[in-house]
């Protein structure tokens, strides 16, 4: 059975709900990321970057613990199957979708992310 955009977005909201966002600055390689511990998950996320870029990110890191089982299978190809092809498609759903949008950049919102980008230019 293949899995659609709508079908993986409603299951990184779930995850999503379940999860706790910490804005922490990168100081390695490991720009973001994801730990799943007793059914707890805590997600890394690097603070001053645009809703897209942000919103990307955080799909990604959810897409980890939302769909482990079906991603294991591919082992080392993981990485690019996310950035590749779920990402890019889950974005364009997303972004097709207003209110779907909305609901992800208020989440943001309410988790405390800010953006920067409008904030410089003296936007609200």
């Amino acid at each position: 059975m293949s899995m659609t955009p709508s079908q993986l977005e409603k299951r990184l909201r779930f995850q999503f709900d379940c999860s706790t966002i910490r804005w922490v600055t990168p100081k390695t390689e490991r720009f973001a990321s994801v730990v799943a511990d007793k059914g707890k998950k805590t997600i890394d996320l690097p603070p001053g970057y645009d809703d897209s870029y942000t919103m990307r990110t955080l799909f990604h890191e959810l897409v980890h613990v939302a769909v482990p089982g079906e991603l294991a299978a591919f082992g080392n190809m993981e990485e690019d199957i996310i950035e590749r092809v779920l990402e890019p498609r889950l974005m364009a759903y997303v972004l097709s979708h207003p209110r779907i949008h909305e609901w992800w950049l208020r989440k943001l919102r309410e988790a405390g992310w800010v953006d920067t980008l409008r904030k410089k230019k003296g936007a609200k």
